[in-house]
């Protein structure tokens, strides 16, 4: 969900820099496995589930405010969960089609909601929220290029501070890093699947690259 959203998901490319996700294979396995992943958590990890993010998730929904249930207040194209922070926030907003996220206890319930658009809700989120951990634990915890060292980082705040959303965080964290072990695990395997060479697929790109690179003495590759 973070390194795996990094390293093994394919990007398109865009000017901006916020490229969407491609329509491959691989992606939608990744999709499927975070749906499952999000599905379950509220039911799986109530404790976890209820913790606050540091910053919502935020993206254009598909959902209307009549798909939300008696859970939620609903005036007109504005939608608030009862479900708030310790400051009476909702862990849940949506003005017209914008969604705001604040817990995994929500962010379950929406893609329930979703019913038969649920992968289009993961896949619109995670591309809003291209390092969602960022935002769920704070910029402390961003996904960076080379070693992880969330898991240090936070044995240092736990050492330093034993609350109890400390530790809640502490397993949150160990949570979605396992989940990114898993995807990453699975994307391999997807990907040995589908890169197979046969020994025609040999010849024909040798063939390929000789033909690129010319003929006779001045040829490039000689063999």
């Amino acid at each position: 969900m973070g390194v795996a959203l990094s390293r093994a998901a394919q990007w398109t490319t865009a000017s901006a820099g916020a490229g969407t996700l491609e329509v491959t294979p691989l992606n939608e396995s990744l999709l499927k496995e975070i749906l499952r992943f999000v599905e379950q958590f509220d039911s799986r990890y109530p404790q976890e589930a209820g913790l606050v993010f540091k910053e919502p998730l935020q993206w254009e929904t598909s959902l209307d405010p009549s798909d939300f249930k008696n859970e939620y207040d609903i005036s007109g194209s504005t939608v608030k969960s009862h479900e708030t922070d310790s400051d009476g926030r909702p862990l849940l907003q949506l003005s017209s089609s914008s969604v705001s996220v604040y817990s995994f206890s929500q962010l379950s319930k929406i893609v329930q909601l979703a019913k038969t658009k649920k992968l289009r809700e993961v896949r619109a989120c995670l591309e809003a929220n291209r390092d969602p951990i960022a935002k769920i634990l704070g910029p402390s915890f961003a996904t960076v290029e080379g070693e992880d060292a969330s898991v240090l980082r936070l044995l240092e705040k736990v050492t330093e501070d034993v609350s109890k959303e400390t530790e809640v965080t502490m397993k949150l964290l160990l949570l979605i890093q396992q989940l990114d072990t898993q995807l990453l695990s699975n994307s391999l395997k997807q990907i040995s699947r589908e890169v197979r060479l046969s020994p025609d697929t040999v010849k024909n790109d040798v063939e390929l690259l000789k033909r690129f690179c010319g003929e006779g003495e001045k040829r490039v590759l000689k063999s």
